[in-house]
C-alpha cells in the first residue's frame, strides 16, 4: 500500500484471510478477538492512507472467504464480514470499494482445509475479476458535492436533492441492478458446478425413442434384461462394429411410452463420443427414416440442457446474412460460437457470457423451449440459474387444484428496471 504510485490505478486486495492468520497468535478466544480487531484496524487504515494519497486510484477490497481448518476463524467469520463493511462505510472515502464474490455453499476446500479446490479456485478469481471490472470501469460520483445546476439527471445529484418519485427510482434500479449482479454470480457459480458434475459423464450416452418388436416382461428383473438387450441391439444398429460391453444401463421414470429415456455407461469416454458420432452420420446420410424417433446425446445435468436451450434460441437470433452461429451441445460446457462471414473471423462464448453480450436480442416466444424444458424443477431460483429466464414464465399448476397455468416470458428480456443509469 505505502508502494503505490499514481499510475496503479486499479487495485485488487484479496487473501486477507493470511495477514488475520499471522496476526491472531492468542490462545484465549477473548484475547483473538482483540487481536483480531486490532489487525483489521491496521490494514483498513493502511488501505485508507493509500485511498487518500491516490484519489485517481480505485480500490476492489475482497471480502474474507472460509477457512474451515481454523475453528477460531469460522466462529468469528460473519463478525469479520460485518466489520468489514462498516469499515468499508466508515472510511470517508468514495474510491474504495467492497465486494462478496463467492458463496458459502461454493467455497470447496481441499483436504488441508486452507486451499480452494481447483473449481472453486477458478469461480472465486472469475468473480473477483468481472466485481473489480464493473468498479473499475465505473464513474466516481461523490455525492457530498453540492449538485451542477446544469445537470440534472438523477443520477448525479444527492439524495437530499431528489424528488421522492425520483428516490423511488434510483432505489428501483439500484436494488433491480444489485439483483442483476447476484444472478449472474449465482448462475455461474452453477454454470461451473453443472460442469464438474458432467465431466463425470463423459463415458456415458442418453438414449430416448427406443423401440422393440418384443414386448416387455412383467418381472423386474427380466424387464432389466430386457431393456439392455434392447440397447445393446440398438447400439449395433448405429454402429455395426460395437462390440456389445457396457457398463449399466439406469433407466429413466415411465412417462407413459413402454420403454422410457435410459441412461448407458459405454466402456470409455471415446467409445461414448463414436457412439453419439455414428448416431449424428446417420442421421445426416438420410438413415434418420430407419432409426425411427430414437435420438442419442450426451449424458449431463437438466440445467445444462435448459443452458443449451437459451443458447440456441440466442443463435437463431444471431444467424443474419453478416453472421452464423451455432452450439457446440455435446460437451461438458456448452460454447456458442459466432462467426463473422465478412472476416471469417470467430467468437466463443460460455452461457454467462453469451447472455451479457446477446441478452437484448432474446424476444417474447423465443424461449418457449427453455421454459418447456425447465418445467418446475428450478421454483424459487430460475433466474438464479438462468439469469434471462423468470418466475412468470415457469409452467405450475395452482395450489387450490386449479388448472395449469404457463404464464409467458416478458417482451424483451432485460436485466434492470427501465430506471436509465446516468452514471455510477
Amino acid at each position: 500500500m505505502a508502494g503505490l504510485q499514481p499510475t496503479e490505478t486499479e487495485i485488487i486486495i484479496s487473501v486477507i484471510e493470511n495477514f488475520i492468520e499471522t496476526a491472531v497468535t492468542s490462545a484465549e478466544m477473548e484475547k483473538k478477538r482483540t487481536e483480531l480487531e486490532q489487525i483489521v484496524g491496521q490494514y483498513f487504515k493502511a488501505i485508507e492512507t493509500s485511498a487518500k494519497k491516490n484519489p485517481g486510484s480505485k480500490f476492489v477490497l475482497v471480502e474474507p472467504i472460509r477457512r474451515p481448518k481454523i475453528g477460531w476463524y469460522e466462529d468469528c467469520l460473519d463478525e469479520l464480514k460485518q466489520r468489514h463493511k462498516e469499515g468499508i462505510r466508515s472510511m470517508g472515502v468514495i474510491n474504495v470499494f467492497g465486494v462478496d464474490v463467492i458463496c458459502r455453499a461454493s467455497q470447496q476446500f481441499e483436504k488441508d482445509g486452507f486451499h480452494l479446490t481447483k473449481n472453486s479456485g477458478a469461480i472465486f478469481i472469475e468473480c473477483t475479476l468481472d466485481a473489480a471490472e464493473a468498479v473499475f470501469q465505473s464513474s466516481f460520483v461523490d455525492l457530498s458535492t453540492e449538485p451542477d445546476e446544469d445537470d440534472n439527471s438523477a443520477g448525479d445529484r444527492p439524495a437530499e436533492a431528489l424528488s421522492v418519485v425520483e428516490r423511488l427510482d434510483r432505489l428501483e434500479f439500484s436494488v433491480e441492478e444489485r439483483r442483476w449482479n447476484d444472478n449472474l454470480m449465482f448462475a455461474r457459480t452453477r454454470e461451473e458446478l453443472d460442469t464438474a458434475t458432467n465431466k463425470t459423464k463423459e463415458d456415458r450416452i442418453i438414449m430416448t425413442g427406443l423401440t422393440s418388436s418384443k414386448p416387455a416382461p412383467h418381472d423386474k428383473a427380466q424387464r432389466s434384461q430386457w431393456i439392455r438387450q434392447v440397447v445393446i441391439d440398438t447400439l449395433k444398429k448405429i454402429k455395426p462394429d460395437f462390440d456389445g460391453k457396457i457398463g449399466f444401463v439406469n433407466q429413466g421414470k415411465n412417462n407413459g411410452r413402454e420403454i422410457p429415456m435410459v441412461e448407458v455407461k459405454m466402456g470409455s469416454i471415446e467409445e461414448a463420443a463414436n457412439i453419439r458420432r455414428a448416431f449424428a452420420e446417420k442421421r445426416k446420410e438420410g438413415d434418420g427414416k430407419s432409426l425411427g424417433r430414437l435420438y442419442v446425446a450426451n449424458s449431463v445435468t437438466l440445467s445444462t440442457r435448459v443452458r443449451i436451450d437459451v443458447m440456441k434460441a440466442i443463435a437463431r437470433k444471431l444467424s443474419t446474412g453478416t453472421e452464423a452461429a451455432h452450439v457446440s451441445a455435446f460437451s461438458s460446457r456448452p460454447i456458442l460460437h459466432v462467426k463473422s462471414l465478412n472476416d471469417q473471423t470467430t467468437r466463443a462464448y460460455t452461457f454467462i457470457d453469451a447472455v451479457i453480450k446477446y441478452r437484448s436480442a432474446l424476444r417474447k416466444g423465443d424461449l418457449d423451449e427453455a421454459y418447456r424444458r425447465a418445467g418446475s424443477a428450478f421454483r424459487g431460483q430460475v433466474e438464479q440459474h438462468f439469469v434471462v429466464l423468470h418466475e412468470s414464465g415457469v409452467e405450475r399448476v395452482e395450489p387450490s387444484g386449479g388448472s395449469r397455468v404457463n404464464k409467458r416470458p416478458r417482451e424483451e428480456v432485460q436485466s434492470t428496471s427501465g430506471y436509465k443509469k446516468s452514471k455510477k
